[in-house]
């Protein structure tokens, strides 16, 4: 399967109030024919910021939604896409932890490299602005998701 996942700039507005009941933002294509377009078991609710496409080759396309969530296939597909997101969001905290060690060692150092200073300190901005506005989110998570806990 393939997927393009992204983390809005921005937490919406009363995130918070209907936790449970928010649908996830991902829309689901099997052979690019629309599916569903909030399908919630492919993400546990502690992600349900991301928005994102899935496409999959391996589905049928002839099943009902109510088989097709029994499927499963889409239980590894969720696993992956729960990885994949975990790994983004954890290259972007790398990604700030290296440009402040690079900024305490550069402090007796000239400042050669201003393009890659400058892009890791839009990288930090991100990560910053990301954990101010979701960062409620993965500490849920942290709460309710046993198996991804350590990453």
């Amino acid at each position: 399967f393939k997927s393009i996942l992204y983390i809005p700039g921005k937490a919406p507005f009363g995130m918070y109030e209907n936790y449970y009941n928010t649908k996830a933002a991902l829309k689901l294509y099997v052979r690019k024919v629309l599916i569903t377009d909030e399908f919630d078991e492919l993400i546990p609710k502690y992600l349900n910021f991301i928005k994102g496409v899935v496409d999959s080759d391996d589905l049928p396309l002839n099943v009902s939604r109510e088989m097709l969530q029994q499927h499963k296939i889409l239980k590894v597909m969720g696993k992956k896409l729960v990885r994949k997101i975990l790994e983004m969001l954890r290259k972007l905290s790398e990604a700030e932890q290296a440009k402040k060690k690079k900024k305490s060692a550069s402090e007796d150092e000239d400042d050669e490299d201003d393009e890659d200073d400058e892009d890791n300190e839009v990288v930090a901005a991100d990560y910053r602005k990301f954990w101010d506005a979701f960062g409620k989110n993965i500490k849920l998570g942290v709460i309710e998701d046993s198996t991804n806990r350590n990453k």
